[in-house]
């Protein structure tokens, strides 16, 4: 374990340049990992976890190194500010009211100590993962650089990141979540009420998405935006614009096929082929008003701004019970 502790100990390859890292956003569940497969089976990119042979692996730092980044990089699983409503690890609980302001991070914040820390592990990454002699592509989905995207781009300003925001359908991520996809919610369903999960998991949705425009209106970051309904219903489209904006080739193999087989001891096997583009619909016939008035309250005018129609309350849909 020595190479965890110490980053510099696995080989002379760790200084390699860095050019361009991407870094994906968005809410758990929202179709990040999807995107991420796509992009990772590009024979030049690699993540924390692995290159393009092992494209199924985990993505993100924040979780594959956070014992050793400092707490600005991480915050999960490791190094998570305590709190008594919303304990760790978290997935939909930490851009809340009351933990945002401790996850929250923006480029005032950046000092050459994170600097030297993010700059490491992306080159002990590119050590360990990519083809020695070639050049490589970072890419990270920790979710927690979505309230953090003017810090990491301060941070490799001279990389020049790319910066690709995955939005999901907000009524259908803030329910989804709320009913127990999400393992915090799921954990906290027994002593929290209904409606409580509900508006936690609006306000952490809409902060998320607002710390990401907030910092790129704010630095002028240039920001792709693609939601994960378009990606799934037009996944070739789609990925050519997220490979023309991050500066990859594009080429049809990225895309799912039948003929893919999944790296041995890959989880999420539902998550590449076949594509399913009506994931929305289960949800759709039975969010309840809780839901669309938390999600009107919390996100206003984001929702459109994200390219999602506004939904009105319904007096015939009932309320989901706790």
């Amino acid at each position: 374990m020595s190479w965890m502790v110490d980053p510099r100990r696995c080989g002379s390859q760790s200084n390699r340049p860095i050019d361009r890292p991407i870094f994906l956003l968005g809410t758990q569940g929202g179709g990040l990992t999807l995107l991420s497969r796509m992009l990772r089976r590009h024979s030049a990119v690699i993540c924390g976890g692995g290159g393009s042979r092992y494209w199924t692996s985990a993505d993100e730092i924040q979780n594959i190194y956070g014992a050793i980044l400092p707490a600005e990089l991480t915050g999960l699983r490791y190094k998570a500010p305590p709190h008594p409503e919303f304990p760790v690890p978290r997935s939909w609980t930490y851009a809340v009211g009351e933990l945002l302001p401790q996850y929250r991070k923006r480029a005032a914040d950046a000092t050459p100590e994170l600097e030297q820390a993010l700059r490491q592990i992306i080159q002990f990454s590119a050590a360990r993962h990519a083809v020695r002699g070639q050049s490589y592509r970072f890419l990270d989905k920790s979710q927690t650089t979505s309230v953090r995207v003017g810090l990491f781009n301060q941070l490799l300003k001279e990389s020049n990141p790319r910066f690709v925001l995955v939005p999901r359908d907000p009524y259908v991520s803030v329910f989804r979540a709320a009913s127990g996809k999400a393992a915090d919610m799921r954990r906290l369903s027994e002593n929290m009420p209904w409606e409580r999960r509900v508006d936690v998991c609006a306000e952490h949705y809409a902060n998320s998405m607002l710390a990401t425009f907030e910092d790129c209106d704010r630095d002028g970051i240039e920001l792709h935006v693609i939601q994960f309904e378009r990606l799934l219903e037009q996944p070739r489209e789609s990925l050519q614009s997220v490979c023309e904006f991050v500066g990859l080739e594009y080429c049809d193999s990225l895309l799912p096929g039948p003929a893919d087989q999944l790296p041995l001891g890959s989880r999420f096997l539902d998550r590449w082929y076949p594509l399913r583009p009506g994931v929305n619909d289960r949800y759709d016939s039975i969010i309840d008003d809780v839901s669309i008035e938390a999600v009107n309250r919390q996100c206003g005018t984001l929702t459109t701004r994200l390219g999602y129609d506004l939904r009105e309350l319904s007096d015939g849909r009932p309320s989901r019970a706790a």
